[in-house]
């Protein structure tokens, strides 16, 4: 029985080329690629609304806090989420905090100690006048250690933009105070964690940037800024021929005023 030659190409082959394999893997690393950046962009910015969530009912506890006790609670400087040292009523010098910065007592007040990156929240207070309630009913707080009308909180927050003072020049990287005389600041180190402690107690890298420096450095000046990425060639500085360094801290302050209506709305002060 004769058989009928076959054409060369003329049955198609089964399977892949190697050639048909490479472009199908390009074409599927591409759109791996694609979503990949919308995707984490999707997550970060999840994790930034849940931490601002996080710090806002910090705040919202520590207004509490003062309204019920009359005072502000220490920092927590040894990692149990409570204030150091603990308070005793009748003697008020156990309120003179063992460090103006530490971990937000986050047991004494009953919320969240943690942001979502597993790192501790910063707490920094405006040491010993707003640890100690008011004891005389006078107004002299900043002469007697105690809160009272008078007492000025010691944190200062600043924030970075357009300079008002350059007469319409558009700006991004001017340096100005957002809050001064704030008695009591909470901050979250962001993603990158850089400056933070970690929940289980490990010391996360130290920050690159000067902005992000100013709010691991354990003094009373904080800077909370935008987000920014950063690049090699940055500088946190208000010439604007540089881009700013990675920043993406996170943070609320008490506002003094704020403290002192609802303090004077409990009847805690005169």
């Amino acid at each position: 029985m004769n058989e009928r030659p076959r054409l060369a190409g003329s049955a198609r082959r089964g399977g892949f080329t190697l050639v048909e394999m490479a472009v199908v893997l390009l074409i599927l690393g591409l759109l791996v690629a694609g979503a990949i950046g919308p995707l984490e962009t999707q997550l970060e910015a999840r994790d930034r609304a849940a931490a601002l969530t996080l710090l806002e009912r910090a705040r919202d506890a520590l207004y509490g806090y003062a309204v019920t006790h009359g005072r502000l609670p220490c920092p927590d400087t040894d990692g149990d989420g409570r204030p150091n040292p603990t308070f005793d009523p009748a003697n008020k010098l156990t309120a003179t905090c063992t460090g103006a910065t530490g971990f937000l007592p986050w047991v004494e007040l009953g919320v969240e100690g943690g942001d979502p990156w597993g790192n501790r929240l910063t707490y920094r207070l405006t040491s010993p006048r707003f640890a100690w309630a008011d004891a005389d009913g006078l107004c002299n707080g900043n002469t007697t250690g105690e809160l009272d009308l008078c007492a000025q909180g010691g944190v200062a927050v600043h924030s970075r933009g357009d300079n008002p003072a350059t007469n319409g020049t558009l700006e991004g990287k001017f340096d100005f105070t957002a809050a001064d005389d704030v008695p009591a600041i909470v901050l979250s180190h962001g993603r990158n964690g850089a400056g933070a402690t970690t929940l289980g107690g490990a010391l996360r890298a130290v920050p690159l940037g000067t902005d992000e420096q100013d709010n691991a450095n354990g003094d009373a000046r904080f800077m909370l800024r935008g987000y920014t990425r950063g690049d090699r060639e940055c500088r946190d500085a208000g010439a604007e021929t540089t881009p700013l360094c990675e920043f993406d801290d996170l943070g609320v302050w008490l506002s003094p005023t704020v403290l002192n209506e609802r303090l004077v709305s409990a009847q805690r002060l005169p």
